[in-house]
C-alpha cells in the first residue's frame, strides 16, 4: 500500500546541472523523503519507487531556444498532475543559466499558471533584498559571476533579469511584506496575482524567510511551480506537509520566566524570526487574585491563536529590570517576600504552560529558569525527564516521563546561562529531535 501511494504522488525536481540536482535532492531527503537523481529517465516512470525524482537537463549553458526545447521535453514526462503534484525548478543560486526560458518551458508543458521564485540561500551567503540578489555583501553583477566564462550574469535585479527572459509578467514580493511574516507575504502574493503577475520573485535574507515564503505560497491553494536554489527546497516539503520529518515539526513554546539579562538577549535573538509570536505576560497581574485568571486567559488564547497558524511562541514575564522591580514592589504590597513573589509567578507560568500543552499540538517546550522548569514539569505531573543530548553546551534536551504529557520533548536552560543563540538552537533542536 505504501508503495502504491508513493507512486501516485511524486515530487519532480528539474535542474539544469548535475551538482545542482544533487544538492537539491538531498534537501528533500533530509525531510524523510526518498529521493533519486536520474542520470537518464527510464522508459517507464512507474518502476520508480522514490518519492522525489530529480532530473538534470544539462541546459544551463545552452542557447535559450535549445534550453526551452530540452526542458519542455523533460517536463512533458511529468505533466500528469494526479501523479506529479509538485514540480520544483532548481535554479543556480547565483542566477546563471536560462532562468526565465526554463520557467516558461515547464509552465507551458505542465499547464501551471503561477511560479514562486526565491533563489536565496542565506546559509551560503546568497540573499535577495529589494529584488536584488547578493553574493555575500556584493550585488551579483559586481562579483566574479559577472565574468563567468559560460554563463555570465550582468543583472542583479531578479525581476528585471527574468522579464528579459520570460513571456510572462513578473511581480515582486518585497521587504515590507517579508518582514510582516506569513500573512504579509500571502497578501502581497494575492495582490500580484490579481494584477496578472504569474512569476512572483520573493525577497529573502534569512533562512526563516524561505520557510515563511513556502508556508504563504501553499495557502494560495493553487498549483505552483516552485523555483529556487537548494535553499528553498529544504522548506517546501514541510510547507506541503510531506515527509516523515514534517509531521514532527509542530510549533514549540518557550516559557522564559528568568529575569536574567542573558535570557533577555536570547529572547531578543529569537524574536528576529518571522514565524514567532511574542507574548508578554504581566507578572504583577499574576499576583492579584482579581486579575490572575484574566491574564492567564489572555496569554493562553494569544498562544493558541499563534499555534494554530503554525507559529512558535515565546512567553516572557520580565522583559526589563523595571518590570522586575515593579513586580517585586507589588509582591511586597501584598505581603509577599521576594521568594514568594518568584514562586507565585513561576506557578502562574507553569499553569499557563500546562493549559497550552494539554490543548495544542506542540513540538516541545523550552523552559528557562529553574523555578519555571520545576513548576511546568510538576503541574504536568511528570515523574522525570529522560535526557537525550545537549542542544548547546550545558543545555539538555529530553522527554517527559509520566504525567499528562508523557513523551513531550523538553529543553531546560538555566536563566543566566548560554550563548546568545541558545534559545534559537533549542527551538530548532526540538523540531529535528
Amino acid at each position: 500500500m505504501a508503495n502504491r501511494s508513493r507512486s501516485r504522488n511524486k515530487i519532480v525536481v528539474i535542474a539544469d546541472d548535475l551538482t545542482g540536482a544533487n544538492d537539491t535532492g538531498v534537501q528533500f531527503a533530509k525531510q524523510g523523503l526518498k529521493a533519486i537523481v536520474l542520470l537518464r529517465v527510464p522508459g517507464s516512470l512507474a518502476e520508480l519507487d522514490e518519492d522525489v525524482l530529480v532530473v538534470d537537463t544539462q541546459s544551463r549553458a545552452l542557447s535559450p531556444t535549445e534550453a526551452y526545447q530540452k526542458v519542455t521535453q523533460t517536463a512533458l514526462l511529468f505533466k500528469d498532475r494526479d501523479r506529479f503534484q509538485t514540480i520544483y525548478k532548481k535554479i543556480d543560486s547565483t542566477l546563471r543559466g536560462n532562468l526565465g526560458t526554463e520557467i516558461d518551458a515547464i509552465m507551458d508543458a505542465c499547464g501551471l499558471e503561477l511560479a514562486i521564485v526565491a533563489p536565496a540561500f542565506p546559509r551560503n551567503g546568497r540573499t535577495t533584498v529589494g529584488g536584488c540578489h547578493f553574493l555575500g555583501n556584493a550585488p551579483l553583477e559586481a562579483t566574479e559571476i559577472a565574468r563567468d566564462p559560460l554563463c555570465p550574469v550582468s543583472e542583479s535585479h531578479i525581476p528585471t533579469l527574468l522579464a528579459a527572459q520570460t513571456k510572462r509578467k513578473v511581480g515582486h514580493v518585497g521587504i515590507k511584506s517579508v518582514i510582516a511574516g506569513t500573512e504579509g507575504i500571502l497578501e502581497a502574493m494575492r495582490q500580484l496575482v490579481a494584477a496578472g503577475r504569474t512569476i512572483l520573485v520573493c525577497d529573502a535574507w534569512q533562512e526563516e524567510h524561505l520557510k515563511t515564503i513556502a508556508r504563504a505560497a501553499v495557502r494560495l491553494a493553487r498549483p505552483i511551480l516552485w523555483v529556487g536554489s537548494a535553499g528553498l527546497a529544504e522548506y517546501v516539503p514541510m510547507a506541503l506537509g510531506l515527509g516523515a520529518a514534517s509531521a514532527d515539526k509542530k510549533p514549540v513554546v518557550v516559557i522564559a520566566g528568568s529575569v536574567s539579562n542573558v535570557t533577555r538577549g536570547q529572547v531578543a535573538m529569537l524574536r528576529q524570526r518571522t514565524d514567532l509570536a511574542y507574548i508578554e505576560a504581566s507578572p504583577s497581574a499574576f499576583l492579584k487574585p482579581g486579575s490572575a485568571q484574566a491574564e492567564t486567559d489572555r496569554c493562553y488564547h494569544a498562544a493558541l491563536d499563534a499555534i494554530r497558524t503554525g507559529k512558535d511562541v515565546v512567553i516572557v514575564s520580565a522583559d526589563s529590570d523595571e518590570m522586575a522591580a515593579r513586580t517585586k514592589e507589588e509582591g511586597l504590597s501584598l505581603g509577599l517576600s521576594s521568594r514568594q513573589t518568584s514562586e507565585a509567578v513561576a506557578a502562574a507560568l507553569g499553569s499557563l504552560c500546562r493549559r497550552i500543552a494539554l490543548n495544542a499540538p506542540l513540538g516541545g517546550l523550552v523552559l528557562t529558569g529553574g523555578d519555571i522548569a520545576v513548576s511546568c514539569c510538576s503541574l504536568l505531573s511528570a515523574s522525570g525527564i529522560s535526557v537525550d543530548r545537549e542542544v548547546a553546551p550545558g543545555i539538555p534536551v529530553g522527554v517527559l516521563k509520566g504525567g499528562q504529557c508523557s513523551g513531550m520533548k523538553v529543553v531546560t536552560k538555566a536563566g543566566a546561562f548560554g550563548a546568545e543563540d541558545a534559545l534559537c538552537k533549542a527551538v530548532d533542536a526540538l523540531k529535528m529531535f
